[in-house]
């Protein structure tokens, strides 16, 4: 579950998000839809713990993402608008790379990656 309470983010005087609340639940799927300037990334940068909070909580099962961020960050899975990949791997090996970094038991690390690839369809490309 995801639960964000009264979240804010101010840029000097200028506010990004104010005072906003949601909650979602295990196996829901949500979109966040606005226009430009709306706030969409900068939430999304907040809940994952890549940017601070002007002030509010959020909360991954229950583990404050900043009292708690390894442990709450094993709970999310998060593609930016502009991922940080190593345009010089394959997929296959950037998916174990990523894996390892999540800490995913080294026995299961080819099973999880290959799952990944048969559900995304991306077997032509995963070199």
């Amino acid at each position: 579950m995801i639960s964000v309470k009264n979240l804010a983010k101010l840029y000097g005087e200028r506010s990004a998000i104010n005072q906003l609340n949601f909650t979602i639940k295990k196996g829901e799927v949500v979109g966040f839809l606005g226009p430009n300037g709306a706030g969409k990334s900068t939430t999304m940068k907040i809940i994952t713990g890549f940017m601070a909070a002007s002030s509010g909580e959020v909360l991954i099962d229950d583990l404050d993402i900043y009292e708690n961020p390894i442990q709450a960050k094993t709970k999310l899975g998060y593609l930016p608008e502009s991922p940080p990949v190593y345009v010089d791997m394959r997929v296959k090996n950037y998916l174990s790379f990523v894996a390892k970094l999540k800490k995913v038991p080294k026995k299961l690390v080819h099973q999880y990656v290959q799952d990944a690839i048969d559900q995304t369809q991306l077997q032509e490309v995963e070199g």
